[in-house]
């Protein structure tokens, strides 16, 4: 994978994390929040000290820190980049900036990894582990009570869901757009499914269409023209802590059937394919469709044997406070002024019907100028109702229920959004309790592209 750097602050390092974690078994804590660019309020104070050793006289100790805060990850990476922007001591910023780095990179482009040694446990307890140590939230809809084995080494973790969920006669459900994974019990399989660090690849269906040429044939006969077009659409998936914004257009690197021959169409008319994202660039999810043409030379083919190709994924790699509203419940028809968007809060309201919802009625605005070549990009309010919270006195987030109504002008948005407790949504208990609200935020996104290569191997030609 290649990244790109997208802000100049800190080059490669944006990153945010998303925690995710019938008779149906739920494993995770409350709603996955993303984590902050930089940190904003006191830090854990074995975090702080350990940032506080980097620029130790003794070196084991500053050896021995940089080991401590690369096995806290994720979790010290906001405070690492507080301190970054802070430090004048030369060694610090130098520790610092290489541990940033490798924080980030394996943040965002290395897999979770699990390992467990099960014996004759149940497919529950099994979850519950690797919930546990991945943090993700897991649904999986357990109907049979059978016990399994397995041993796991440091494995990539769909590739342990799906070596489970397998045994289980269960699958992974495809269409999610939320930071929980979905694994229901199904009478079916995919069996054509590829890794590639946190992302699996699902091939999902061959389409064919075969024309001969019936008009306007040679007189001298053998003219008849025949035309056969194949398209592989597959679906790619990111794991919870890596949501994605959008994929480009898939580009192919080699392909051949059984025979030896290859199915790559003329240059001209490669890679054509529907670009997912493209009508929804911007809109946080963590599945996304799209195809990849083919040419079969020889029909005698019966299989794609091999299948490489390169797509870029559009990742949400932080988040930073854009707008931010005090008391919100006392606000009424005012402006507030952000970099890149004004937020017009017209009301927040409690909702009459229902205890602990409130209603939130606000416009947006873009600031960034039109292009009069182009017009209004209408495409900038995409995920704006993603982008908006409204959280307690605490800092716990309300659940958004989404969007009730919405409204499209140029350069404005209006729209009206629901937000309470996800315990209200999802009939589970929530272990925290949230008090009245007390800041409404507009957040803003920060994302950083990766290359992903994906490879399929076997897949039946039709």
């Amino acid at each position: 994978m290649r990244t790109t750097p997208i802000t100049a602050v800190f080059g490669l390092l944006l990153v945010a994390t998303f925690a995710a974690g019938g008779k149906e078994i739920y494993y995770g804590g409350g709603s996955p929040t993303p984590m902050p660019l930089v940190a904003e309020g006191p830090g854990d104070t074995a975090v702080e000290q350990l940032i506080k050793d980097l620029g130790a006289e003794d070196w084991r100790t500053r050896e021995l820190a940089g080991r401590e805060l690369t096995t806290k990850g994720e979790k010290a990476l906001p405070y690492m980049r507080r301190a970054l922007l802070a430090t004048e001591n030369p060694e610090v910023q130098r520790r610092l900036s290489v541990l940033v780095k490798k924080v980030d990179f394996d943040r965002l482009v290395a897999p979770k990894r699990v390992t467990l040694s099960a014996k004759d446990l149940s497919a529950k307890d099994i979850m519950a582990d690797i919930a546990k140590q991945t943090g993700y939230k897991i649904e999986f809809n357990e109907q049979a009570n059978t016990k399994h084995s397995f041993e796991f080494n440091d494995t990539p973790f769909w590739q342990v869901i799906d070596t489970v969920a397998n045994a289980c006669g269960a699958t992974v459900y495809t269409e999610y757009e939320d930071d929980t994974i979905r694994i229901y019990n199904q009478d079916s399989v995919s069996p054509h499914v590829a890794y590639a660090g946190p992302f699996r690849f699902t091939a999902t269906n061959i389409q064919c269409n075969r024309t001969v040429q019936l008009s306007n044939l040679s007189r001298r006969g053998g003219g008849e023209r025949v035309n056969e077009y194949l398209s592989l659409s597959f679906q790619v998936q990111s794991e919870p802590k890596n949501p994605m914004l959008s994929v480009s257009q898939p580009e192919l690197v080699t392909a051949t059937d059984n025979l030896g021959g290859s199915l790559l169409p003329p240059r001209e008319n490669n890679n054509y394919a529907y670009r997912s994202g493209y009508y929804n660039r911007g809109s946080r999810s963590h599945n996304q469709s799209m195809s990849v043409n083919l040419s079969r030379i020889d029909r005698s083919a019966t299989s794609i044997k091999e299948l490489k190709g390169r797509v870029r994924v559009e990742l949400l790699s932080g988040t930073s406070p854009e707008v931010t509203v005090p008391d919100p419940l006392k606000v009424k028809k005012k402006t507030f002024t952000g970099r890149t968007a004004d937020l017009e809060v017209t009301s927040v309201d409690p909702d009459a019907n229902n205890k602990g919802v409130f209603t939130v009625n606000v416009t947006a605005k873009n600031r960034t100028p039109v292009d009069p070549r182009r017009g209004d990009d209408y495409m900038w309010a995409n995920n704006i109702q993603q982008r908006i919270e409204l959280s307690d006195e605490s800092g716990n987030k309300y659940f958004s229920y989404g969007m009730q109504s919405s409204n499209y002008t140029p350069g404005g948005y209006q729209m009206t959004l629901m937000f309470g407790p996800e315990d209200r949504r999802t009939g589970r208990p929530n272990p925290v309790k949230i008090g009245p609200p007390t800041r409404l935020v507009l957040t803003e996104w920060h994302a950083v592209t990766h290359e992903v290569t994906f490879s399929f191997k076997d897949i039946p030609l039709p």
